[in-house]
C-alpha cells in the first residue's frame, strides 16, 4: 500500500483530469504502468494470502487432543489415505545414514609447497656455488655479503619449514652445501604424505563416523572417490607414526643426522590438506531426504483409529484430522476451496490495485519489503482468526459460560489497521481494514461470517481514523479506547439483531470486546520497532529520535562544522514547515535536512559557511574544487551507513543535490581554458545524482539552495528574499531538478511563500544599536563589499563574477 502522492507535470505539460476508475481500466493501467515484476511480485503475494485462507478454512478435530484419553472409540467411516510422519521420518533418516560425509582434498596445495622449497633449497646451492668459486680466486661474492645472504636464507628456512632456532639443522645444510639429493629425500617424503590428505587435529566428527566410508572431492580437478573409512586417511599421530618408519629405512642412506635433518624438513613442510566440507555434505543429506517419498496409510473404513479409554497418540490424532478433512471436503472439496480462492485472489488483487492507485489513474507499487509487510499482516491474521476459533471451541465444552467466539473476539485484530495507520497513513490503513476483516471471515468455518466481517472492520477503520496524523505514542491510548468502545457497540448492535440469549457467556464476549482493543494498542506499540528493524521502514516516532540534535553525529557536526550545522537547523524549520503546509512528512523533512550535510564533516573549510576568511579553493583548480564538493555526498552516505540512518534519510543524502550544475566552478574552468587543452565537460562539474525522488528530498533541495543564497545577501529585505526565493526555485525547475519528485505545481508557490516567511524573519535588515557597528559592516563598507561577493549556492548556474560556494 502506497500512501504517496500523485506527481504533476512540473514542466508546462496539461494535467489530465482523473476518470472515473472501472475494471477494465484498473487492469489495462496495471498492465501499462507496472512492470512485470511488480504485477509477479503482486500476484504472488495475494495467492499466496489466499491459499492460506484457503487452507484455514477447513474445520480442524477440536474434541481431541495428543495425550489425552479417548472418552468414545474412533471408526474410520470411509476410506481415506493417511500421511504416517513417524515412518516418513525414519525413512529419512536412514537415508540420511547412507551419505558418507564429504572431505575436500587441497591436491594443488603440496605443488605449491614443493616450488617454494626448490626454490630456497636452489638459493643455497648459488650462494654456495659463488662461495666455492670466490675461493678458487674467480668472480665471487664478497665475506660480507655472503653471510648476509646466508642469514637471510636461515630465516626462510626457519619461517618456511617451521624449525626451532636452536634446531641444528643450519651446519648441516651448509656441510651439504643443500645437495639436491637431500632435498629429493625430504620433498618425496613430504609430498607421500600430501598427495594421499592429511587431516587437521581436532576435527569434531561424530563418534561413530570414523568407521564410516567417506567421499574425497579433489580441489583441482573436482573429481572425488570413496574411501573405506577414516581410519584409512591419516591424521597427525599416524603421520608421526610414519616418518618414524621412514626414517629407519633412510638411515641405511643417510647418517642419523642427515636423517633427522630430512625427517626435520618432511615435518616442517607438511600441512594438513583434507578438511570436512560441511556445507557439501549438509546438502547431500537435504537431497536424500527430499527424494524420500511420504508413507501414506491406506485406512479401511470401519478400522478402529483409537479405542475408548486409550491415550491418543499423534498417529491416531492424524487419522482423526485426515477423516473429518474428508468428511467436509467429501467429492466437492476441489470446486468449493478453487472458488473460495479465485474470489479471495480477485479481492485481493483489487485491493492492492485500489490502494496503489493515484488520482491519475496511475499504479505506483510499494517496495518489496512493504508487500512482503502486508502479506504477512494478512497471514497472521487469518492465522489468528483460526487459532481463536479452534481453542474457543475447546474452551466453550469444557466451561459454559463463554461460547465460541469468546475468545475470538479478544483477538487484537485491529492492530493489522493500527500497524498500517502509523507506517502508511489512513487510505491504506482502511484498505487494510477491509482485508483483514474479509480475510478472517473466510476462515471461521460455518455461519457467524457477516458477523466476523463487520465486528472486525468497525474495530480496525476506528483504530485507522484515531491514528491518521499520528506523530506521538501517546496517540495509541486513544485510539485503544476507541477501539474499545466500537468493539463493545458493534458486538451489541450484532448480539440484538441475532437475538442471542443474555446471560454470563454474553457480557464475557463484552469484556473480550473491550479487551481487544487494549491488547491491540500494546501489540501495536511492541510491534514498531520490530517492523522498523525487518522491514526497514520508519515513523514519525523514529524520526523524531533522529531529530534530537544531541545526537552524537549532530554534535560532531556542530563541533566541526558549526556553519553547516546552523544552515542545516535553518534549513530543517524551513521545510519543516513547508512539508506541513504541502500535507508532506514534516518529521521526514525536518529530520533529512538536519543530516543532509553531514559529509561535510570530513572537509569543514573546504565550504565558505565554516570558512573564517581564506578561502582555499582559492589554490585549487576547478575541477578538484568540483570534486571536493561533490565528495560530501559520499561522505555522507558513508557517514549515515556507518551511523545506521534509515534509507529514507540515507535518499535525501544522495538525492539533495540531484544531478545539479555547480556553477560557479564550472565557469571558472570555462575561462580558465586554453588553447590546445580538451574542451570543459559539463557533466564533471555536475553532482552525481539521483534527482530528488520523493517531496521531502524535493524540499530539502529547495530549502538547502534558498538558505544559502539568502545567507548571501548583503542588505537582505523582505523584497530581495522573495525574488530571490522565487528566482532560485524556477532555476531548479529549468534545470529539471524536480522532475521525479512529488510535487505539484500548486504546491510551489505554498512552497514559496513558506520559504519566504521563515527567511524574513531570520535574515531581514534590522535597526543597528547606538554605538554598536554591525558585522558584517553597513551596505557600501569593506565588510559589506565582502559579504556581497558571498557565493550563493555549490551548485547554482551563478555567473564567473561571483565566488565559491557553500
Amino acid at each position: 500500500m502506497n500512501s504517496r502522492r500523485m506527481t504533476e507535470k512540473v514542466k508546462g505539460a496539461p494535467v489530465r483530469q482523473a476518470a472515473p476508475p472501472s475494471v477494465f481500466r484498473l487492469w489495462l493501467g496495471a498492465a501499462q504502468a507496472l512492470d512485470a515484476r511488480a504485477l509477479a511480485t503482486q500476484a504472488a503475494l495475494a495467492a499466496l494470502v489466499s491459499l492460506a485462507a484457503v487452507f484455514l478454512a477447513s474445520p480442524a478435530p477440536v474434541d481431541h487432543q495428543a495425550g489425552k484419553v479417548a472418552e468414545y472409540t474412533v471408526r474410520a467411516d470411509h476410506r481415506f489415505n493417511f500421511l504416517d510422519r513417524t515412518a516418513t521420518e525414519n525413512r529419512r533418516l536412514e537415508a540420511e545414514e547412507k551419505v558418507p560425509p564429504v572431505f575436500v582434498l587441497d591436491d594443488v596445495q603440496p605443488r605449491v609447497l614443493e616450488r617454494r622449497a626448490a626454490g630456497l633449497f636452489q638459493r643455497g646451492r648459488d650462494i654456495a656455488a659463488r662461495s666455492a668459486l670466490q675461493s678458487q680466486g674467480g668472480a665471487g661474492v664478497s665475506p660480507p655479503q655472503r653471510e648476509l645472504d646466508l642469514d637471510a636464507l636461515k630465516g626462510e628456512f626457519q619461517e618456511f619449514f617451521s624449525l626451532p632456532d636452536d634446531a641444528p639443522f643450519w651446519p648441516e645444510l651448509l656441510a651439504w652445501r643443500f645437495d639436491e639429493t637431500l632435498e629429493k629425500s625430504a620433498l618425496e617424503l613430504a609430498l607421500e604424505i600430501m598427495t594421499q590428505g592429511l587431516l587437521p587435529d581436532g576435527l569434531d566428527l561424530p563418534p561413530d563416523s570414523a568407521a564410516r566410508p567417506v567421499t574425497v572431492v579433489t580441489l583441482s580437478s573436482r573429481a572425488e572417490y570413496v574411501i573405506p573409512s577414516l581410519w584409512a586417511v591419516m591424521d597427525s599421530r599416524e603421520m608421526r607414526r610414519h616418518l618414524d618408519i621412514r626414517a629407519r629405512k633412510l638411515a641405511v642412506e643417510y647418517g642419523p643426522d642427515e636423517v633427522q635433518l630430512i625427517i626435520a624438513l618432511a615435518r616442517g613442510m607438511i600441512q594438513p590438506n583434507l578438511t570436512l566440507d560441511d556445507q557439501e555434505t549438509q546438502a547431500r543429506l537435504r537431497r536424500a531426504s527430499a527424494e524420500v517419498k511420504d508413507v501414506y496409510v491406506d485406512v479401511q473404513p470401519g478400522e478402529v483409529i483409537v479405542q475408548e479409554g486409550t491415550v491418543i497418540d499423534a498417529d491416531a490424532l492424524g487419522k482423526i484430522r485426515a477423516m473429518r478433512s474428508g468428511q467436509v471436503r467429501g467429492l466437492h472439496w476441489l470446486p468449493r476451496f478453487t472458488g473460495l480462492f479465485l474470489s479471495l485472489f480477485i479481492f485481493y488483487g483489487a485491493c492492492l490495485g485500489l490502494s496503489h492507485l493515484d488520482s491519475q489513474e496511475r499504479f505506483v507499487p510499494p517496495p518489496l519489503p512493504v508487500q512482503v509487510f502486508i502479506a504477512l499482516t494478512l497471514l497472521s491474521v487469518a492465522v489468528a482468526a483460526h487459532t481463536a476459533i479452534v481453542f474457543g471451541k475447546s474452551l466453550s465444552w469444557d466451561f459454559d459460560f463463554v461460547d465460541n467466539h469468546t475468545m475470538f473476539y479478544a483477538v487484537p485484530f485491529p492492530a493489522a489497521a493500527m500497524l498500517t495507520g502509523i507506517f502508511f497513513g489512513a487510505r491504506p490503513a482502511a484498505v487494510m481494514a477491509v482485508m483483514a476483516s474479509v480475510t478472517a471471515a473466510a476462515v471461521i468455518p460455518g455461519e457467524g461470517r457477516l458477523m466476523v466481517t463487520l465486528y472486525i472492520y468497525n474495530g480496525s477503520v476506528a483504530a485507522a481514523m484515531a491514528l491518521r496524523k499520528m506523530n506521538e505514542r501517546q496517540r495509541l491510548v486513544p485510539a485503544a479506547f476507541l477501539v474499545m468502545a466500537v468493539n463493545v457497540l458493534t458486538l451489541l448492535g450484532l448480539t440484538l439483531f441475532n437475538d442471542s440469549d443474555w446471560g454470563r457467556h454474553t457480557a464475557n464476549n463484552f469484556l473480550a470486546a473491550a479487551v481487544c482493543g487494549l491488547f491491540a494498542g500494546v501489540l501495536s506499540s511492541g510491534l514498531i520497532p520490530v517492523i522498523e528493524l525487518l522491514f526497514g521502514l520508519n515513523t514519525n516516532f523514529k524520526m523524531l529520535e533522529l531529530g534530537n540534535l544531541d545526537r552524537p553525529i549532530l554534535r560532531e557536526l556542530m563541533l566541526s562544522a558549526p556553519g553547516t550545522y546552523h544552515h542545516s537547523v535553518i534549513v530543517g524549520a524551513m521545510v519543516e514547515a513547508a512539508a506541513e503546509a504541502i500535507g508532506a512528512n514534516p518529521h521526514l523533512a525536518k529530520v533529512g535536512a538536519y543530516y543532509h550535510d553531514i559529509g561535510k564533516m570530513k572537509k569543514p573549510l573546504y565550504f565558505v559557511e565554516n570558512q573564517s576568511g581564506e578561502n582555499r579553493h582559492d589554490t585549487l583548480a576547478p575541477s578538484m574544487s568540483a570534486l571536493v564538493l561533490i565528495g560530501h555526498i559520499r561522505e555522507g552516505v558513508e557517514l549515515a551507513r556507518a551511523n545506521r540512518l534509515p534509507q529514507s534519510l540515507i535518499d535525501i543524502i544522495e538525492q539533495h543535490h540531484g544531478v545539479s550544475l555547480m556553477g560557479f566552478f564550472y565557469h571558472k574552468a570555462k575561462e580558465q581554458h586554453q588553447e590546445g587543452q580538451p574542451e570543459v565537460n559539463e557533466g564533471d562539474f555536475r553532482y552525481p545524482g539521483p534527482k530528488p525522488r520523493g517531496p521531502e528530498a524535493g524540499l530539502v533541495m529547495l530549502g538547502d539552495i534558498c538558505e544559502a543564497a539568502t545567507r548571501s545577501l548583503a542588505e537582505p529585505n523582505p523584497a530581495k528574499i522573495k525574488s530571490l526565493v522565487r528566482t532560485l526555485v524556477n532555476q531548479i525547475f529549468s534545470d529539471g531538478q524536480l522532475d521525479e519528485c512529488d510535487l505539484k505545481t500548486s504546491e510551489i508557490s505554498v512552497v514559496i511563500q513558506t520559504f519566504t516567511t521563515i527567511l524574513i524573519g531570520i535574515y531581514h535588515h534590522r535597526v543597528a544599536y547606538p554605538g554598536v557597528r554591525k558585522a558584517g559592516g553597513p551596505a557600501g563598507s569593506e565588510n559589506g563589499r565582502a559579504a556581497a561577493k558571498e557565493p550563493a549556492h555549490d551548485h547554482l548556474p551563478v555567473e564567473p563574477s561571483k565566488g565559491p560556494a557553500h
